[in-house]
């Protein structure tokens, strides 16, 4: 196969007009019962779930060996709005959906979720981490099998009146930081089941930092520093993931430039059977690759591949080169997004805005300013 995996997962698209598969039917309705009260800790006026969590998803590929957290495995998902703006009898037209780094708790993602519901009255606002904890490497890991079981629970819950009913399903604004700008260009790109996730008027895709090359972050924090120092710990994760005998930075390597990074692909592996589309998950799970001085698809995608029309991707953190800023404030490199949103934006369907913050830290701007980078300019759609 040449990368889009439209077979192996045929049941989970066979869907329902709503795009909830028939198979996942009968879980998602049995699912709808766990509905909780606001905690206490909420500001006046808004309605909050707390993280919640799907034990179904504990069928699917996850990362757990040697976590002690009962719920690694499950897919998360919190649902926080404001409930003079957004009813059953009044449903909110858009629906922020925030894919988060790491979890849906802690004051971070809630203050995140609040900067929108305080500056806009009509939207309502969810976080998801298809597999919980977040940052699980590869990229694809339990996809799209994690995502067609959250995503339609979660648009059942918001748009039922038989239970939440706050969202009317028109308009879908999709964002995420770092890792959790990473995930859904991947499965999109990979997967046809994104068509199943989209409001029924206006869908767009505002993220920052996302890591869509494996290939080039792993030079980035690696090989490419003026040093010679690798990040040791961001550059861990990639080779952890990615490799066979989890070599530690600075293993060396033959044909590796200064002795930093995997002999890809000759250390590469497929860690989960079935995952990675049963290829390389370096490739897999990369949507770009370097040609020259420029950017292409990877092999088998293209830009008719994501459901989503309107993209807008940011970098930050570009002005730092020394080694210890670069470690700390420039974690993803600019080109790979650059490159991605250049092929997006020649498609005459789709159109992709890039932009840059270079000397704020990573994810830092983004998450300051999520009115002004995605909200505002949703509306301008």
């Amino acid at each position: 196969m040449k990368g889009k995996a439209k077979e192996m997962n045929a049941s989970l698209t066979r869907s329902t007009p709503h795009g909830v598969s028939l198979a996942l039917r009968g879980t998602l309705l049995a699912l709808s019962l766990s509905i909780l009260q606001a905690p206490a800790s909420c500001p006046s006026g808004t309605f909050d779930t707390g993280p919640q969590y799907l034990d179904a998803c504990l069928d699917f590929n996850s990362n757990c060996e040697g976590s002690s957290d009962p719920n690694c495995g499950k897919c998360q998902y919190r649902i926080r709005y404001r409930q003079e703006n957004c009813s059953k009898r009044h449903p909110c037209d858009n629906l922020f959906m925030l894919w988060a780094a790491q979890t849906c708790e802690g004051d971070t993602m809630t203050g995140l979720l609040d900067q929108v519901l305080e500056a806009n009255d009509d939207f309502a606002t969810a976080c998801i981490t298809p597999q919980f904890p977040g940052e699980t490497l590869p990229v694809t890991l339990g996809a799209p099998e994690r995502e067609a079981l959250l995503i339609p629970y979660l648009f059942q819950r918001l748009r039922d009146p038989a239970d939440l009913g706050i969202w009317n399903g028109k308009n879908l604004l999709m964002g995420g930081c770092s890792a959790g700008a990473s995930r859904y260009p991947i499965v999109a790109a990979r997967y046809p089941d994104d068509a199943a996730w989209m409001g029924a008027e206006k869908n767009a895709a505002c993220f920052s930092e996302g890591v869509i090359s494996i290939a080039e972050q792993d030079r980035f924090i690696g090989e490419k520093l003026d040093s010679g120092a690798s990040c040791p710990g961001r550059h861990q994760r990639i080779i952890a993931a990615y490799t066979r005998d989890t070599p530690l930075p600075g293993h060396r390597c033959q044909d590796s430039p200064q002795n930093q990074c995997p002999c890809d692909p000759l250390h590469t592996s497929i860690p989960y059977p079935g995952d990675c589309n049963e290829g390389d998950c370096v490739t897999f799970d990369s949507v770009v690759v370097q040609a020259g001085n420029t950017f292409l698809f990877n092999e088998g995608i293209s830009s008719a591949d994501f459901s989503i029309e309107a993209w807008k991707l940011m970098s930050e953190g570009s002005r730092w080169e020394d080694t210890n800023g670069r470690c700390q404030n420039d974690v993803v490199p600019k080109a790979p997004l650059q490159g991605l949103c250049e092929l997006l934006d020649a498609d005459p369907q789709r159109s992709c805005t890039f932009v840059e913050q270079p000397t704020s830290p990573h994810c830092a701007y983004y998450g300051q300013h999520i009115n002004e980078v995605c909200v505002d300019w949703f509306r301008g759609l």
